[in-house]
């Protein structure tokens, strides 16, 4: 009885003859003779420590890749692999990449696929979509696609850090992240769906969310349970809201003199309190220059102004009328 082929590889699905060469074939998959497709592994070249622009020499790798995008970030000589268009900071890199390709993607002329923008080529349809996503990420930061406002909906993640809910207008799915929605609105909805807005609009009732028509109304109720958080203005969604990762706004950011005088009154706070824990260990003298100093601070707050005027408040009431 024949028993040519009868031992199947479940890696790369080859098939062996013998049980001998079914271990031996396993033996080169763990050695990384072969790869996942049953091929020989070519040779890795020696990662280049030079600088593709400038052609300045490193120790390492990383040193050449942080000199990349500090020295020449502004450059427009890039690296994509022709393959998958994956983008790689060195040429380097991006030869070694193509070396786990196989390379009879690219015998296939009628699949080859060029970008419109930087003219460049890739094997497939797919590698140039990968390719093309890259540019719409840099759209997106100077032109973005226009969205509505987040609804009075707020989700927690799993560090218990609120965010706002934005939604589709067009069809009612949710998201948390306004990227998402941004790119789900290019690829579902055409340019003449997003700009073409009805006369009137449907509001739900519980967090003032706006849709276009009946049936994208009726999807985004089925996302409300019974235990959502919501927000009851645009003050509290600025006060709850603490993520910066949607729409930036500055009043978000906190002053960076607020952050060190906030600082330097709580430092204050806290030897006052040593000095009066431990009063004899500290001179005097530094005593009353800390009180100076913290009466001077205090002089910001309208609340600490008069509490610090007030310097006889100590002294009863009457002996201080008839003093004036």
């Amino acid at each position: 009885m024949s028993t040519r082929g009868e031992y199947s590889c479940v890696l790369c699905e080859l098939k062996m003859d013998s049980k001998e060469a079914l271990k031996e074939h396993f033996r080169n998959h763990a050695n990384k003779k072969i790869d996942i497709r049953g091929q020989p592994v070519k040779h890795i070249k020696t990662p280049n420590t030079q600088c593709d622009i400038c052609t300045q020499s490193f120790e390492t790798v990383r040193q050449t890749i942080r000199h990349r995008f500090r020295m020449h970030s502004n450059s427009l000589i890039k690296f994509h692999c022709a393959y998958c268009g994956k983008q790689f900071p060195l040429k380097n890199h991006r030869d070694n990449h193509e070396l786990s390709h196989d390379p009879t993607e690219s015998e296939n002329k009628d699949q080859h696929r060029k970008c419109e923008e930087c003219n460049l080529i890739f094997y497939s349809e797919k590698a140039l979509d990968y390719h093309c996503s890259i540019h719409r990420r840099h759209t997106y930061m100077f032109k973005p696609i226009a969205t509505p406002p987040p609804s009075n909906k707020i989700k927690l993640n799993c560090r218990n850090e609120a965010l706002s809910v934005y939604y589709c207008h067009l069809c009612g799915v949710e998201y948390v992240i306004k990227y998402n929605l941004q790119r789900h609105l290019e690829k579902r909805h055409t340019q003449k769906e997003r700009e073409n807005m009805p006369d009137d609009f449907i509001k739900c009732t519980v967090c003032s969310a706006l849709f276009c028509n009946k049936k994208a109304y009726d999807c985004h109720n089925a996302y409300h349970n019974s235990d959502d958080l919501y927000v009851t203005s645009e003050q509290q969604r600025i006060q709850t809201v603490s993520k910066i990762d949607q729409d930036f706004d500055i009043r978000r950011v906190e002053c960076t003199a607020n952050r060190y005088i906030s600082r330097h009154i709580s430092n204050l706070v806290k030897r006052t309190v040593n000095h009066r824990t431990q009063p004899n260990k500290v001179p005097k003298t530094e005593i009353k220059m800390e009180v100076k100093r913290e009466r001077s601070v205090s002089l910001d707050d309208p609340d600490s102004i008069s509490e610090s005027n007030d310097f006889e408040s100590d002294i009863p009431l009457e002996p201080r009328i008839g003093a004036c």
